[in-house]
């Protein structure tokens, strides 16, 4: 089994692990229209995760690379391959963004579990004297 020092890694581990399945990012499908027309859709493009097309189909883009729109074709990598979709077959666009509510959550159950980890190794290396 784990030794006394361990224990409170392999614990704390757990906790992580369990923390992060939990997920700060988040993936919310926009009519592709009011996204392409706002101020921000340079910003938005960033992380465009995939699309929905008019006919139903679903695609999803590449993990690590960006979408961007050159003249009426939104420009993207799907299993590596350079693809050009007319942004007038478009109907949704999938927007990966950070939850800020998940991600405070995460942070104080990290903040938490690390106090605790401390505290429990601190408290098995005192000595009681028993008089």
């Amino acid at each position: 089994m784990l030794t006394p020092a361990h224990r409170p890694t392999a614990s704390l581990c757990i906790v992580l692990l369990a923390l992060n399945s939990a997920g700060c990012h988040q993936i919310n499908r926009r009519e592709a229209q009011t996204v392409l027309q706002s101020s921000t859709s340079a910003d938005t493009l960033k992380k465009v995760v995939g699309v929905t097309l008019k006919d139903g189909r679903d695609i999803r883009f590449d993990a690590k690379t960006r979408a961007f729109v050159r003249g009426d074709t939104l420009q993207a990598q799907v299993d590596k391959q350079s693809v050009g979709i007319p942004v007038s077959d478009l109907q949704r666009l999938w927007v990966e963004s950070v939850n800020p509510t998940k991600t405070s959550w995460l942070v104080l159950g990290i903040l938490v579990a690390a106090f605790f980890a401390i505290g429990a190794l601190a408290a098995s290396q005192m000595e009681y004297a028993i008089p």
